[in-house]
C-alpha cells in the first residue's frame, strides 16, 4: 500500500482509493466515493493544487459537479502543472470529466501553452473531456496581446473549439453550475468596461492581461469564497512594458462581504488594494504561488494587509525574504464543507457567516471602505487615480 499526502491531516490510502480523517473534520455518514475518487457526495470542495509557479484551482460542488479554474506552467515549453494537476483531479473525481474550465486570463502560468503544456495538455494527452470553457472575451479587448493570448486564439478558433465548447464569460449568474445550493456569481470579467475595447495603435503601455481577469463569487449556506486569477487593484505603468489598472475598485461592490479569498496575483503588491480587502473582509486567505517566484511573491505589503483580515494559507513559501505573518505554508490548500457553515481548511475548523456590515449611504461600498459613509457621493479613490489613455468613455 502507498501512501502520499494529500493535505495536512489527510491520508489519501491508494489501496481502495478511501480518505481517512485525522483531524477534527466529521465523515458524512453513508456516504462512498463517487466513481473511485477521494471525493464524497454531501461535500463542497475548493482545492487549491500546488503546481509550483503555475495556478490551479479545482472545485466540486455537493452532487460531484467540477469546475478547473486555470491549469498553468513556468515556462512556455514545459507540462510539470499539467502533469501533476491532471493525476490530482483524476485523484479527486475519479474520472477525466470537467463540466466546466473558467480561465482567469490568458497568461502562462494560468493556462500553459497550446502544443505543449496547462490546460492544452489535459485535454489532448491526458483525455479530459470539457462541458463548457469559458473566458474572456480576447476578441474585443486585446491588451498586451502577448503570445500565449494569440496562441490561445488560434487554437479556440480551430480543434479547440470543436472540443472544449468555448463560451464567453459574462457578469452575473447562471453561466456555471455546481449543482443544487451552489451559486456562481462572476462579479469581474474584461474590465467590467473600465477599458476600452480593441488596442491603441502604437500603444506604448497597454493593458496587461491581468486586467481583464474573471472573478467570481462562489456561495454555499453562508460560505462566501472570491477569485479573481491576477485581477489588478493599482493603476501604474510597469517597468515591462504596460500598464495595470484598478479592476478591484470595480469589483469590490459586486463582491461585498466574502469568507474565503483566493488572494489575486499570488500575493503582488499590485492586488489586495487596502479598499478591495477593507470591502470584502475576508477571514480566510489563501495564496497559490511557487518557491523560487521570479517576481518575488508574496510581497510584504500585500501579506500585511491580509494579516489584518484573517487567516493566512500558502500553497508554497514563494519569496524567502517575505515574513508571513504566521502564515501556514501546506502545499495542496483544500477547503471542505458540507453545510456551508463549518468548513475546513487544511485541517483548520472556521465557521463562515454573515457579519452584519453597513452601507448606510447605499453607494456599494461598506463604511470600512467608505470615505463618508454618509454620502453616497463619496466613494473610495481608485488606487493611483486613473489612466485616460485607456479609460473607456461612459
Amino acid at each position: 500500500m502507498r501512501v502520499l499526502s494529500l493535505d495536512r491531516g489527510w491520508l489519501l490510502l491508494l489501496a481502495g482509493c478511501s480518505l481517512v480523517p485525522s483531524g477534527r473534520m466529521p465523515a458524512v455518514a453513508g456516504a462512498e466515493p463517487s466513481g473511485g475518487g477521494t471525493w464524497q457526495p454531501g461535500w463542497l470542495e475548493i482545492h487549491h493544487i500546488d503546481a509550483g509557479q503555475a495556478s490551479s484551482t479545482l472545485i466540486v460542488g455537493p452532487t460531484g459537479r467540477s469546475m478547473l479554474v486555470d491549469a498553468g506552467e513556468a515556462d512556455w515549453e514545459a507540462d510539470d502543472g499539467a502533469l501533476i494537476v491532471g493525476p490530482y483531479i483524476k485523484n479527486v473525481l475519479g474520472s477525466s470529466h470537467l463540466d466546466t474550465v473558467l480561465v482567469s486570463h490568458f497568461h502562462l502560468d494560468h493556462t500553459g501553452y497550446p502544443g505543449h503544456g496547462g490546460l492544452w495538455h489535459l485535454f489532448n494527452l491526458q483525455g479530459f473531456t470539457v462541458g463548457k470553457f469559458l473566458h474572456r472575451d480576447f476578441s474585443r479587448y486585446l491588451g498586451e496581446n502577448g503570445g500565449t493570448l494569440a496562441r490561445w486564439r488560434g487554437y479556440l478558433a480551430g480543434e479547440g473549439g470543436t472540443a472544449l465548447h468555448p463560451e464567453i464569460a459574462k457578469l452575473g449568474d447562471g453561466q456555471i453550475d455546481l449543482g443544487p445550493g451552489v451559486s456562481v456569481r462572476v462579479v469581474a470579467v474584461d474590465g467590467n468596461g473600465r477599458l476600452s475595447a480593441q488596442g491603441l495603435a502604437g500603444d506604448p503601455a497597454p493593458p496587461s492581461e491581468n486586467d481583464y481577469s474573471v472573478a467570481f463569487v462562489l456561495r454555499f449556506g453562508l460560505l462566501d469564497y472570491f477569485s479573481g486569477g491576477d485581477l489588478s487593484g493599482e493603476t501604474l505603468v510597469s517597468d515591462f512594458g504596460y500598464s495595470y489598472h484598478d479592476i478591484e475598485y470595480v469589483a469590490a461592490p459586486l463582491a461585498k462581504d466574502v469568507d474565503v479569498y483566493r488572494v489575486s496575483h499570488h500575493g503582488s503588491d499590485h492586488s489586495s488594494s487596502p479598499t478591495f480587502l477593507a470591502e470584502l473582509w475576508p477571514r480566510v486567505d489563501i495564496i497559490e504561488v511557487g518557491d523560487g517566484n521570479p517576481d518575488g511573491h508574496p510581497h510584504q505589503a500585500a501579506v500585511d494587509r491580509l494579516a489584518a483580515t484573517g487567516a493566512l494559507y500558502l500553497t508554497e513559501r514563494g519569496n524567502p525574504d517575505t515574513n508571513l505573518r504566521g502564515g501556514r505554508v501546506v502545499g495542496h490548500v483544500v477547503l471542505r464543507t458540507t453545510d456551508g457553515i463549518d468548513y475546513w481548511v487544511a485541517d483548520d475548523h472556521h465557521v463562515a457567516a454573515d457579519p452584519p456590515r453597513v452601507d448606510a449611504d447605499g453607494d456599494g461600498y461598506f463604511q470600512e471602505a467608505d470615505p463618508d459613509d454618509t454620502s453616497p457621493l463619496a466613494v473610495p479613490a481608485p488606487r493611483g487615480g486613473t489612466d485616460p489613455a485607456h479609460q473607456a468613455s461612459h
